[in-house]
């Protein structure tokens, strides 16, 4: 093997045999820099699916705490509470109303849910609104001065924040 004198003062010639042995070097390094990158990616999923997992069991265990079915069914007619039903225990129903100038409202009641099913109103926009189960849920019959609320607890969650 032969050397060459460096043609600039202060640089040192590197042979091949040099380079070989740093380009080795090198290969080791980055594949030892790979197979730690892969434990971390390993490292960052387990922590990601934990993360998750907690959080499912945290709000399931919420939503299991919370005390609820205490929800009623208000129906009233002129302003007025015409009937209060308890929505878990009522059995499938229709209930017909007829207010004081003759226009009448059908309202059906399965499963703990409730809504108006019929309605002689013009524009039909009580039947439309469908069924209503949660407490707050409203639907109302402008024409006929009529409407039906459900009031009480709910056991289901709107929204949990961290």
């Amino acid at each position: 093997m032969t050397t060459w004198a460096s043609p600039c003062p202060g640089f040192k010639l590197v042979t091949e045999s040099d380079m070989i042995v740093k380009r080795h070097e090198n290969n080791r390094l980055i594949n030892l820099l790979v197979r730690s990158m892969k434990n971390l990616n390993y490292y960052i999923i387990a922590g990601l699916l934990a993360l998750v997992l907690i959080s499912f069991g945290v709000s399931h265990l919420v939503q299991r705490q919370m005390t609820g079915g205490d929800l009623r069914l208000e129906i009233y007619t002129n302003g007025q509470l015409f009937r209060t039903i308890s929505l878990p225990e009522a059995s499938a129903e229709e209930i017909i109303v007829t207010n004081a100038d003759g226009h009448y409202n059908v309202v059906e009641v399965e499963n703990g849910r409730t809504r108006i099913k019929e309605a002689d109103c013009p524009n039909q926009m009580c039947v439309k609104t469908g069924w209503i189960s949660q407490p707050g849920h409203i639907a109302v019959c402008v024409p006929n001065k009529f409407n039906i609320v459900i009031k009480g607890k709910s056991n289901k969650v709107d929204t949990i924040s961290y």
